[in-house]
């Protein structure tokens, strides 16, 4: 998918095998003047193998495994990333940071499912801020709802929005350092910004503005029903995060060979649910677990959120 943004940038998706979707994720191709920038590497070795080489720069949003998968095959071209990653130098650094209790189960997802062999070492820039790279520049734009080092990158009016990628799966929250609330803040805040194209990590499409914020509150309502269906889930005996998954609450099944990862991940997500509606007064909370208590906030919350998506 190839076209001009504003000016003489030239911006391709380069969409990644099976579309893009997890464990592989979908690349940008900039240029201006004669510098190419590739945004993340994690879009399948036929598709890096056709850019080896030609790739002046890379420039990561975040360091999730999806997304850095490639270096290897590209690495001989310079890179930054955002601040934040710095100390993470191996896969068991991320692996202990992303499911620091199954880390080991992380690092064999990490490696024969997504294909991660090395940690890219890069020059760093400060989201929020803009890069430039010989006369490129490309605007970051800082959202730590999905991870701290998270960041999305506008282009001329281009919008890539990384892992706010609008799938039917929904917001992602389930590493140590993710955060739904702070996930919902972020979705807002792409839905006021302007932009004429947007783009994610793992969707095979681009989104005109209309498009993009008809996604963007589907989206978040995937959140809210899932905050609701953990809520309906419980009842007067004590449930434990730990208790409810497996359930179908949020993953319908867990992939072959990596249950003990994806339970990790589920149970990360529920406890967090679990603790946004033990602080609004719809639970009550025991040494045994979470039971049920009657509450106004989910429908009040979910009015407030819709209301600031139209």
């Amino acid at each position: 998918m190839l076209y001009r943004a504003m000016g003489l940038t030239r911006v391709e998706l380069l969409v990644g095998a099976r579309g893009g979707r997890f464990p592989f994720s979908n690349c940008l191709l900039v240029e201006d003047g004669g510098v190419k920038v590739l945004v993340d590497s994690g879009c399948g070795r036929d598709m890096l193998m056709r850019v080896k080489g030609i790739v002046d720069y890379i420039v990561y949003t975040h360091h999730h495994p999806d997304h850095i998968s490639g270096y290897h095959i590209v690495e001989g071209a310079p890179c930054y990333s955002p601040q934040g990653e710095e100390p993470y130098k191996t896969i068991e650094d991320l692996g202990r940071r992303f499911a620091s209790t199954s880390y080991r189960e992380w690092i064999n997802m990490a490696t024969s499912l997504i294909g991660l062999a090395k940690v890219p070492r890069c020059m760093y820039y400060t989201p929020g801020e803009d890069l430039c790279i010989r006369g490129l520049c490309l605007k970051t734009i800082s959202a730590p709802g999905h991870l701290q080092t998270h960041t999305l990158i506008d282009i001329d009016g281009h919008l890539h929005i990384t892992d706010i990628d609008l799938t039917s799966f929904g917001p992602w929250y389930a590493n140590p350092e993710s955060d739904p609330l702070a996930f919902l803040s972020d979705i807002i805040m792409v839905y006021h910004t302007n932009f004429k194209r947007l783009t994610t990590s793992h969707k095979d499409k681009v989104y005109s503005p209309d498009e993009a914020r008809e996604a963007l509150r589907s989206y978040a309502l995937k959140l809210l029903e899932t905050m609701e269906t953990v809520h309906g889930s419980l009842g007067e005996e004590p449930l434990r995060p730990e208790d409810l998954a497996g359930r179908g609450l949020i993953y319908r099944r867990y992939l072959p060979g990596f249950e003990a990862i994806m339970r990790y991940f589920e149970t990360s997500m529920i406890r967090k649910i679990l603790h946004i509606l033990d602080s609004m007064g719809c639970t009550t909370r025991t040494r045994m677990g979470y039971t049920l208590r009657d509450c106004s906030w989910l429908e009040t919350f979910r009015e407030k959120i819709l209301s600031r998506l139209y």
